[in-house]
């Protein structure tokens, strides 16, 4: 009957353990990160295999294209998990290739995550786009300079696509978002737009919703409509050939706020 007692003990001891190997539930922590960049995509495109790709503005055209996200929040796949928000404001310079300050890692959460939402607001102090979320500026093909110096409020919607998920346990994983700033306007489209102001005999196309509403709309829309999410399978930072080829992995949207 000792003897009895005492296997019997053994086995309760060695129950909890054995389930606690294997669970993935609450109270068993999810190891792992995910780290987003977002970069320029500066592919030109094949012009011959989609009649209706945007025809970008040719290389050295665009000085500047910053935009600014006031916080990232990630979404869980889980519905009953909290979404993980970083605060900014992160100031992303796409033609130097950098984010300041630089997006965290994010560690993992149980089922992975479904989506991110980046929230467009001003810059607080940075001398080049204080008080402002957007700035593009470059020379069009007459020598007439444009910009698009504006407080734009919106939220950019990335999803996964459906059924998928971005990170596993134990994992760590890169996404690369890549933003097309030489197609956010054609050179036609600015081109059939008469410049705004002259100072000192240069004249400038300064775009905004009052003087020239739907070549700024567009524009804005173009935030979301040329982008897109890849994984950075070589985790280099950059976006190269063989990642765009595999496909985006994600969908992109813009709210107002």
């Amino acid at each position: 009957m000792a003897r009895r007692l005492h296997d019997l003990r053994l086995l309760a001891l060695a129950l909890p353990l054995a389930c606690a190997c294997g669970s993935t539930g609450v109270g068993n922590p999810v190891t792992g990160t995910l780290s987003l960049a977002i970069v320029s995509d500066d592919a030109d495109g094949d012009a011959s295999a989609d009649a209706t790709a945007l025809e970008p503005l040719p290389r050295g055209a665009l000085k500047r294209a910053l935009i600014v996200f006031g916080s990232v929040s990630w979404l869980p796949c889980d519905p009953d998990l909290d979404p993980v928000t970083q605060s900014g404001p992160f100031i992303v310079d796409l033609l130097a290739g950098e984010t300041r300050p630089a997006l965290p890692a994010v560690a993992l959460a149980l089922g992975g995550f479904c989506g991110f939402d980046a929230v467009l607001a001003p810059a607080r102090d940075a001398a080049d786009v204080a008080g402002r979320s957007l700035l593009f500026t470059g020379e069009r093909a007459d020598g007439v300079r444009f910009i698009l110096f504006a407080d734009l409020r919106a939220t950019l919607r990335v999803r996964a696509a459906d059924g998928d998920a971005w990170g596993r346990p134990s994992d760590e994983q890169t996404l690369l978002w890549g933003m097309r700033p030489r197609r956010w306007a054609s050179p036609q489209e600015l081109a059939d737009e008469q410049p705004s102001e002259s100072t000192g005999g240069t004249r400038t196309l300064v775009i905004d919703a009052d003087r020239h509403p739907l070549l700024f709309a567009l524009i804005r829309a173009r935030l979301a409509s040329q982008s897109g999410l890849f994984f950075d399978a070589d985790r280099n930072g950059a976006l190269d050939a063989a990642e765009r080829s595999a496909g985006a992995i994600g969908s992109t949207a813009i709210d107002d706020e």
